[in-house]
């Protein structure tokens, strides 16, 4: 019974990673009570000790212990604590828990795999319908990085059971690949940057990897098919930045005063925001333009668009991208299409016709570059993180052996940000957005080294990098943490920490 119990803890946790947090917290209860009811603690200890790969993981949670003991702020280092107690726990209870029946683990993955297809039947629902305003609605239920990162480890575990797990068994074979392909195309549909990027790497790698073993010329032509992809890579992030840096000529001398109405114009010639080229906030004739929009639109033109963005910022930037001046007489040159754009928060032309991957890497860009001229990251999630990364390391430098301590991350980023004089004002969800920064700040550098260790020393003792699944987890989970903090929600750190007991120490008899 109480192994029963135990595979259904384990299949509702997978279910729950990417569809509820309720489900995430329920099922870690119920693997921990099933533990303690079961009993046989000195035979549980007993495996959990003898495992020296676990007992080096579960040490992660350790580090955070010792830490707090020497963080000013008790109350949000305890509450830290209690969120990372699954680091510990939930490692505890599979190590000592003992083998599943033969075949079971791979049923835990499928389940993990089609709680996703449910998620995104929802997804799909949400896309078709059309009401929605940020792709980030398409994740219903946990954040939207979190999912993508989860979709694209469920593609690369489905192909794994096709290929090892479902061996001999036609209909889950054929079942698998189908389904794989089909989260590829929840991936796209996603319009998650942060989830195609760590796909393109898992291939990368799984392809390095593969291109290794082959025999010379497959080897040479393989290797010269991949310098072609990133030679195009190269090319065309070439072409996006010299758009992003390129410079219309003006003459300020020459400027016309006067709009075609006799409306005085506006050129600020100083300020430095440029579309495809084009100062926006040069021939602003506000007056007309702002009587131009409020007769066509209900938005209003000092008001807010769908995205709760400035309507007026995003007119500006979108009419100076197709090289008009800001007045009544070429705003009537906006088609429809436009407008609607405009008021969903599009703010140039070309993201209306640009694949999305193409879009997004160009408003990345653009507000790197944005940033380099004018030291200003509001508004711009990038350059925030640029900032973010800045003071992180800021606060490393004033405490770089032991940290700040567990519970001190806010106070850490408030003295960072202070430290380069930044225009944000601090906030309390402002935390250095890079998990490696993280536990730098947070343990110090020894620390923060010890838990990458922690991380890496299990999979290298027990030799799972040849292991596809946990590699492909094991590169999503390491390019992630570059640009977020991983583990600091609850979806994070449970994907975290299930990957990685299921992938290292879950055991079953066909194993």
């Amino acid at each position: 019974m109480h192994q029963w119990i135990y595979f259904g803890g384990l299949t509702l946790l997978a279910i729950g990673l990417p569809s509820s947090v309720f489900l995430m917290s329920v099922s870690q209860i119920i693997l921990f009570l099933n533990w303690l009811i079961e009993g046989r603690f000195g035979e549980k200890f007993r495996r959990f000790f003898d495992n020296k790969a676990a007992m080096i993981f579960a040490s992660i949670y350790l580090v955070h212990i010792v830490a707090l003991f020497y963080s000013s702020n008790w109350d949000y280092g305890v509450s830290t604590l209690r969120t990372r107690l699954p680091i510990f726990l939930l490692t505890l209870v599979v190590v000592s828990s003992g083998s599943l029946p033969k075949g079971f683990k791979r049923w835990i993955l499928l389940a993990f795999s089609g709680s996703i297809t449910v998620v995104s039947f929802f997804s799909l629902y949400v896309y078709f319908a059309g009401n929605f305003i940020d792709y980030r609605e398409l994740s219903p239920f946990v954040s939207h990085i979190r999912l993508s990162l989860m979709v694209a480890l469920s593609v690369f575990s489905l192909l794994y059971l096709a290929g090892r797990g479902f061996r001999g068994h036609r209909f889950w074979q054929v079942f698998s690949y189908g389904l794989a392909g089909y989260h590829v195309f929840y991936l796209v549909l996603l319009h998650s940057l942060s989830g195609v990027a760590v796909f393109l790497a898992v291939i990368m790698v799984l392809a390095v990897r593969q291109v290794l073993t082959m025999p010379y010329p497959w080897r040479a032509a393989l290797i010269a098919a991949g310098s072609l992809f990133v030679i195009a890579a190269g090319l065309l992030l070439a072409l996006l930045w010299s758009n992003v840096t390129k410079k219309e000529a003006i003459s300020p001398g020459a400027l016309e005063e006067f709009s075609s109405l006799d409306t005085p114009y506006t050129h600020n010639v100083d300020n430095p925001l440029r579309e495809n080229g084009y100062q926006v906030y040069i021939y602003l004739a506000e007056e007309e333009l702002r009587e131009a929009w409020n007769r066509y639109s209900e938005l209003d033109y000092d008001g807010y668009n769908h995205r709760g963005e400035p309507v007026r910022h995003v007119l500006l930037r979108y009419m100076s991208s197709l090289g008009l001046r800001k007045d009544a007489s070429d705003f009537k040159e906006l088609s429809d299409r436009d407008l609607q754009a405009i008021e969903k928060g599009i703010a140039n032309v070309r993201y209306t016709t640009w694949p999305w991957v193409v879009t997004r890497l160009h408003q990345s860009m653009w507000e790197i570059q944005q940033y380099r001229l004018t030291g200003d990251s509001a508004g711009h999630s990038l350059a925030q993180r640029l900032e973010f990364w800045k003071a992180a390391w800021e606060a490393i430098k004033k405490k770089p052996l032991l940290g700040w301590g567990t519970g001190d991350i806010r106070e850490a980023s408030q003295y960072g940000l202070e430290q380069i004089n930044t225009s944000l004002q601090f906030e309390r969800w402002m935390k250095p957005h890079n998990q490696y920064l993280s536990f730098a700040v947070l343990f110090g550098i020894p620390g923060a080294l010890w838990i990458l260790f922690a991380m890496v020393y299990p999979a290298r003792k027990l030799n799972r990098f040849r292991h596809l699944p946990f590699l492909a987890f094991f590169v999503i989970l390491w390019i992630s943490m570059l640009n977020e903090d991983t583990i600091d929600t609850q979806a994070g750190l449970s994907f975290f920490v299930f990957f990685h007991n299921y992938f290292l120490f879950l055991k079953d008899h066909e194993e």
